[in-house]
């Protein structure tokens, strides 16, 4: 037994495939030796009741008239069968007329089969044709037995060639039990070299050799387990690089982190000075009576203006996200946006604003809607600023099928270049010449403090799509 724990997958697979066949052979060659026999007792106690019907037929002329040197001479002529051991013939009254039997081995049985006397219109019965089969009862016959004859026969031939089949086969069970181990063997030596292959594989991945790959083998189930076996190791080595690729980004954003917090102390320096620049200019441009139509006046302002918007960006990102909610109606907030959009565009006739078709049913979720007026504004600034001096901005909103508020905010401008799809939402990543980069990562912060989801796409049309989901609050 310690010896079998030991062996190889070759050797276990080898004893396994010789007890198989062994078996089966076994099993299949008792089934064949039982019915063989059966088949064979059969038929020869077939041919020997024939025999006793045949002498029946011919013994009743010799059982009426008692003729028992004719009935003898049948006898004789049947007891020169192989296997016929005694042949008796006797009349109605069960008195012997003859009885002849010789010596044959055993087994023995017998059969008895009855001498008719029939009146059958004078036809001889040994040539009847099958209507009239002389061995046939016909209720339309008067029948009447006149006799019996019962031979003894040996079956003891059969079981001599029961056992030379029985040898027979146990020879060709041998022979196939050793081809069938030779022949699986040879099978299984490619099977075995290849699973120690992939074996020798491993033990290399675990001394550290990650750059290893396994060979495909010819046999499509180890080729597959080797395929399966490098695409684990790619998949880890994916993995890894994914690693330092999160380390990478992990301290990209440590950094941005700390950018964050010195240009959120910079707003906050900047906020007051910039008020007093802006009253400053303000005064000296009435005190010299400064036209606001002048070019270096309006780029005065212009630049502080610009300048304000960034430090309020700065300001509105860094403000948490999760202190003012409360139970609101979106579609209410929806419809006070779009109407003071409205009016801000009203003076603009190349630019085309198609409002949604609100539900007068309230919408209610639980949020602040500071935040996601903010947010909701910025989407339809942005799609202003896309369309340029004319276009289609047009909005929709919806009800998901989780239940969820959706808006839509499309516009036909010249969309979001691919290469920056996604990293629209990211902070300080901006294609605006003078954008802060964080009014769409505002969004998405803003958005995701809801429990939200933001996105952002290119329609087929023109202009971008950007759908932001806000989640209901559940009876």
């Amino acid at each position: 037994m310690t010896i079998f724990r030991n062996s190889g997958i070759q050797l276990r697979l080898l004893v396994a495939a010789l007890i198989m066949v062994t078996g089966v052979a076994f099993a299949l060659q008792l089934a064949g030796l039982q019915i063989t026999k059966e088949f064979m007792q059969k038929r020869f106690a077939d041919r020997i009741s024939f025999l006793a019907k045949y002498l029946a037929l011919n013994a009743e002329v010799g059982v009426l008239i008692n003729d028992r040197e004719g009935l003898k001479s049948l006898a004789l002529n049947l007891l020169g069968e192989e296997d016929v051991g005694r042949v008796t013939i006797c009349d109605n009254q069960n008195s012997v007329l003859v009885d002849i039997e010789r010596q044959v081995p055993s087994p023995i049985s017998y059969v008895e089969t009855p001498v008719f006397f029939k009146k059958a219109g004078g036809e001889n019965m040994l040539f009847a044709t099958p209507k009239h089969n002389p061995f046939r009862r016909s209720s339309q016959e008067n029948i009447q037995t006149i006799g019996k004859v019962k031979i003894v026969y040996s079956t003891h031939g059969i079981n001599v060639l029961m056992i030379e089949i029985m040898i027979k086969f146990f020879f060709l069970s041998g022979v196939l039990a050793l081809v069938g181990g030779g022949v699986f063997f040879f099978i299984s030596r490619p099977m075995v070299r290849e699973v120690r292959n992939l074996a020798d594989s491993a033990e290399k991945v675990g001394k550290g050799d990650l750059n290893y790959r396994a060979e495909l083998g010819s046999l499509p189930e180890t080729r597959k387990l080797s395929s399966a076996f490098n695409e684990m190791l790619d998949s880890l080595e994916q993995n890894r690089l994914r690693l330092d690729e999160a380390n990478t980004r992990m301290a990209r954003h440590q950094a941005l982190a700390e950018v964050g917090k010195f240009s959120l102390m910079i707003a906050h320096e900047l906020k007051n000075p910039l008020g007093i620049i802006k009253s400053s200019f303000d005064m000296l441009r009435k005190d010299f009576h400064i036209p606001k139509d002048n070019s270096f006046s309006w780029y005065i302002e212009d630049e502080i203006r610009h300048v304000n918007s960034l430090v309020e960006d700065f300001l509105a990102f860094s403000r948490p996200t999760h202190s003012a909610f409360k139970k609101i109606d979106l579609n209410g907030m929806l419809s006070d946006i779009c109407t003071r959009f409205k009016v801000m565009y009203n003076d603009s006739p190349d630019i085309i604003f198609r409002l949604p078709e609100i539900s007068e049913t309230p919408f209610y979720a639980d949020a602040d809607e500071a935040l996601l007026t903010r947010s909701v504004s910025n989407l339809l600034k942005n799609a202003f600023e896309s369309v340029g001096d004319s276009g289609m901005v047009i909005v929709k909103v919806a009800t998901t099928q989780k239940g969820d508020w959706q808006v839509d905010v499309m516009d036909t401008g010249q969309g979001i270049p691919l290469e920056d799809l996604e990293r629209i939402f990211e902070p300080f990543y901006t294609t605006k010449s003078k954008g802060s980069g964080l009014g769409l990562a505002f969004v998405k912060q803003a958005v995701t403090a809801h429990g939200g989801e933001i996105s952002a796409v290119n329609r087929p049309e023109s202009g971008s799509k950007f759908s932001l989901i806000i989640p209901g609050i559940k009876e």
